[in-house]
């Protein structure tokens, strides 16, 4: 009865979604194991270049994040004051980020996409797009849907519109408390900026106000990357539950999952331990939890969805499942990088995907960061 109770809540979990009537299906139930034959291998990657600010005075990286690709393979990435452009074989190219609120300006600059050979920058605050040509010149920027309560982040663009998440921040009264926190997808139109809100989606966070102030840890984020041409495969649950979203439609077109026994959280760092909130000369500590969110990590590649998961092991590295836009769990397979990389293997945002190259973000000891390019072979 417990195990009938359990499987009745993550399917209302699953097909819990505001703003889009009708959205109610079957949730699409994968076994444990996928279909290929040789499932449950390692890869072992081969890094086939490293890009370092050792040396250089053109860049530098201090908390390098928003990897997105070219289609020429390009690598663009947000630093602080920086939007670096690199070419395929990781060479500079150049920043296009100038601090300020003019045109071609920003004082906060956000994720950039290419859209063919021009790069349009998301700046966050104030929101606009801000594009350049293919040698990194102006051209001109539109206006992109302001945040009331938290910074807005770019999902991507297709089909001429760009996709972009927005949320506020969720309030509790007295003690902490773990509430909702619904993130809403909001299509901005490049041709003439005409802006169009669509589905919210509710995720979860331990949230704490008092006194006028506030601050919160979140327990599960909205993941959201383009896949194929018109949709967007997405997922915001600490269950396993994968769904593909049609902003054309606006509405869900498939929703899926497979068996998948969770893992236990993993204990707080002395620095996670740390890094709690003061209200009023309050401490209020991070907490811990009690099972890891089973899908960590979204990336998408020729048909196929890749969940990274929450499954490790020291000796194979993160475990990948990968499932077809049918929803179907067609291959597995533990993916082995170096530790400064895996890290960030499952944060999104810290790593990209093209074809059978992964570009990650890389940390060393020492707090250093390097961007590496591995050959994925399965």
């Amino acid at each position: 009865m417990k195990e009938n109770k359990n499987v009745t809540a993550r399917l209302v979990v699953g097909l819990l979604a505001v703003s889009c009537a009708g959205w109610a299906q079957a949730v699409i139930d994968n076994p444990a194991k996928p279909k290929a034959a040789n499932a449950g291998r390692v890869i072992a990657s081969q890094e086939v270049l490293a890009i370092s600010d050792e040396g250089t005075g053109d860049f530098y990286f201090k908390w390098p994040r928003d990897l997105a690709i070219g289609p020429d393979g390009s690598l663009l990435l947000t630093d602080a004051d920086q939007v670096l452009q690199f070419d395929a074989d990781g060479r500079f190219l150049r920043n296009l980020f100038k601090k300020g609120q003019g045109p071609g300006e920003m004082p906060n600059p956000g994720t950039a996409v290419r859209i063919g050979r021009r790069t349009a920058v998301f700046s966050r605050q104030p929101a606009k797009f801000v594009y350049f040509d293919g040698s990194g010149t102006y051209e001109r920027e539109i206006a992109a849907p302001q945040a009331g309560g938290g910074l807005p982040n770019l999902i991507g663009h297709q089909g001429g519109r760009f996709y972009v998440q927005t949320g506020e921040f969720p309030k509790t009264k007295g003690d902490p408390d773990v509430v909702d926190s619904p993130r809403t997808i909001v299509a901005v139109n490049e041709a003439d900026g005409s802006i169009t809100t669509l589905a919210t989606f509710v995720t979860r966070a331990w949230v704490v106000t008092a006194g006028g102030g506030g601050g919160m840890f979140t327990i599960t984020s909205l993941i959201a990357v383009p896949f194929q041409d018109q949709l967007l495969a997405l997922t915001h649950t600490e269950d396993y539950l994968v769904k593909l979203y049609d902003p054309a439609a606006n509405r869900v077109v498939r929703e899926f999952r497979r068996a998948y026994p969770r893992v236990k959280g993993e204990p707080l760092t002395e620095a996670e331990k740390k890094s709690g909130i003061t209200i009023n000369n309050k401490f209020y500590g991070r907490p811990e939890r009690k099972f890891e969110n089973d899908v960590k990590n979204l990336l998408t590649r020729d048909g196929e969805i890749w969940a990274v998961t929450s499954t490790k092991d020291k000796a194979k590295g993160v475990l990948i499942d990968v499932f077809d836009g049918q929803g179907v769990y067609r291959d597995c397979f533990w993916l082995k990088l170096p530790e400064a990389a895996l890290k960030n293997l499952v944060s999104p945002g810290r790593c990209a995907l093209d074809g059978g190259a992964l570009w990650v973000v890389e940390q060393t000891e020492d707090g250093a960061f390097t961007i590496g390019k591995y050959r994925v072979a399965l």
